[in-house]
């Protein structure tokens, strides 16, 4: 199976003006986080999961599913999500290396930039991922 190419996004988000983004590479699913303005200036998040899939023709298609958050919904969201991740350590502390970092099947140094100069793109830590909220 082919890599994604990270700079086909045109049917990512016509909706809004990006202002930032984020890719993040997880074995078959490559996840954007997106920064956006609306015409009136305010700021949203869109997350999209995209997976590349092969048909039995051959052929590719691309499966996405996507979340807009918005911006009074942030620390929320934020809450629930340390909420189920910290649940899942405790649950299964297995999945887990000591440093609390999970265990992954994706190697170190994978690189996972978009390769346009438009976004470093990083595997985004939990911790990355709730500073600033």
């Amino acid at each position: 199976m082919s890599n994604f190419d990270y700079n086909d996004r045109s049917e990512m988000d016509s909706m809004g003006d990006e202002l930032y983004s984020v890719p993040v590479k997880a074995g078959k699913r490559i996840y954007y986080f997106d920064v956006k303005a609306t015409r009136g200036g305010d700021y949203y998040v869109t997350i999209t999961e995209s997976r590349k899939k092969q048909m039995r023709d051959g052929s590719f298609t691309i499966d996405k599913h996507k979340i807009h958050l918005y911006k009074e919904d942030f620390q929320k969201f934020a809450e629930g999500f340390r909420e189920v991740v910290d649940y899942v350590k405790r649950e299964r502390p297995e999945l887990f290396n000591p440093d609390g970092s999970a265990i992954s099947a994706i190697p170190s140094g994978t690189d996972h930039s978009y390769g346009n100069g438009s976004s470093t793109g990083a595997t985004l830590s939990e911790d990355d991922f709730f500073k600033g909220l």
